[in-house]
């Protein structure tokens, strides 16, 4: 278990982000059978902003 908050919620963003990432080319390749395209609103800024605010959520707001 990671002690400190702040590596923690890096990984998760970093792990959230290529997880994301992976399931929409799975969904391209497998599903959808088109071409994966990485575009930067839908593949990175999206996942970004959800990750950090659910990491924010999990990991560093303090439980009263």
């Amino acid at each position: 278990m990671i002690k400190n908050k702040n590596v923690t919620f890096g990984l998760y963003v970093v792990v959230f982000v290529a997880f994301w990432n992976l399931l929409d080319f799975l969904w391209c390749v497998l599903i959808s059978k088109t071409a994966y395209q990485f575009r930067t609103v839908s593949d990175l800024m999206l996942p970004l902003g959800l990750a950090i605010v659910s990491g924010y959520l999990f990991f560093l707001r303090d439980s009263k």
